[in-house]
């Protein structure tokens, strides 16, 4: 049986990403190990999913001493546990992963690259990002990207070569559970009615949503600009964002403020259940993200039936079908506005929400990319 380490900086990665897929690899034959920063909550999720944790504190921030002994304990861990191979996720858990593999002599290191930090980054700071993707590019032997386009690009920025990196289908690391979870259809009236009452939203609401960290890179500064210009045109809507203010990309206060003081934008706080939900609250799903490995929240909302607004950034431009599923947003306000008016119309939502599903159904469900996963698996026995 092949033992195969998975390495993440925070358990959160895996948690949303891989929870159900390490279950199927595990049935398939693989023993399956993860390694993260600690969590208590990964106790029960490597339960459930039939694999192995081990914690390790491995620092989201550039800190030699700490990401010295993170190698070495994982080291330890490989030649301990007789990994066959490595999966190294983000930034910081794969520059860890990859380095102690390739002093493990692993054969098989695997690079799953999510998204690139350093496009938003300038100066100093995108100089050492850039080359410590590099470094992990270059002491990996495959290449995992989660979308075609940040594949493109990613052998157009001079990080990699073409034949070593791969995506899986048309991209994610997984797909995600669209029969069962996200499913307008299991939606049930009475507890959607309760998550109304909580956050203030009456019937005739036109709702507009976002979903992921409340940040700079996410585009909510020109969100909560395009907003702005639409409510004061149009009255009886709201802005419902889904998620928490990020510690690191950090909003201005002015804009932090606006929010907070603003009555129609309903901040929902990390959201560790039902998120399918919350999405089922809103009619229109805007993500005019500056940078993304795969538009994953995008795909959810067309799942649940709502047309969507994206950005053309990387990753993004991947999860949509223009002019059938969604429509490309520019980042800045005015485009965002457009697109908000463009989706008041009844009709638009109803077709655009049903052609959004059939696609994400067709592409993404569990079951269209795992195999393709399990196949990436046995290419490696």
């Amino acid at each position: 049986m092949k033992k195969v380490l998975h390495i993440f900086t925070l358990f959160e990665t895996p948690k949303s990403f891989f929870d159900g897929q390490f279950r199927y690899l595990a049935d398939n034959g693989y023993d399956i190990h993860l390694i993260t920063s600690y969590d208590d909550r990964a106790v029960s999720f490597a339960q459930r999913n039939a694999i192995k944790y081990s914690p390790v504190v491995i620092s989201r921030t550039i800190s030699p001493v700490k990401d010295v002994k993170a190698i070495f304990k994982v080291c330890r861990y490989i030649l301990k546990e007789h990994i066959d191979i490595v999966f190294g996720h983000t930034p910081k858990g794969a520059m860890v992963a990859m380095i102690a593999s390739f002093i493990c002599g692993v054969r098989h290191r695997i690079y799953y690259r999510h998204g690139l930090v350093y496009v938003t980054k300038t100066g100093f700071a995108k100089c050492i990002l850039k080359q410590e993707e590099r470094l992990v590019s270059l002491l990996s032997t495959k290449i995992i990207n989660v979308s075609p386009s940040l594949a493109e690009f990613s052998v157009q920025e001079k990080l990699n070569g073409r034949k070593k990196q791969i995506c899986l289908g048309k991209g994610t690391c997984g797909g995600i559970d669209v029969r069962y979870k996200f499913n307008p259809e299991n939606i049930n009236n009475q507890k959607l009615e309760a998550y109304r009452k909580q956050f203030g939203i009456k019937e005739n609401d036109f709702i507009f949503g976002f979903c992921g960290r409340i940040c700079k890179d996410k585009g909510i500064i020109e969100l909560i600009e395009a907003f702005r210009m639409f409510k004061s045109e149009q009255s009886g809507s709201k802005l419902l964002l889904i998620g928490h203010y990020d510690s690191r990309d950090i909003l201005p206060n002015d804009k932090k403020n606006e929010i907070e003081n603003e009555e129609d934008i309903i901040v929902t706080g990390y959201v560790d259940q039902d998120i399918e939900y919350y999405y089922s609250l809103i009619d229109v799903f805007i993500f005019p993200s500056h940078r993304e490995g795969f538009g994953m929240s995008v795909i959810e909302a067309s799942a649940m039936r709502k047309p969507v607004l994206v950005s053309r950034s990387c990753g993004c431009i991947d999860s949509i079908v223009e002019g059938e599923t969604g429509l490309y947003i520019d980042l800045e306000p005015k485009s965002i506005y457009d697109g908000m008016k463009y989706f008041l119309e009844k009709e638009k939502i109803v077709k655009y929400g049903d052609t959004g599903r059939k696609f994400v159904l067709k592409n993404f469900d569990h079951t269209v990319v795992w195999p393709f996963v399990l196949d990436l698996y046995r290419k490696m026995e």
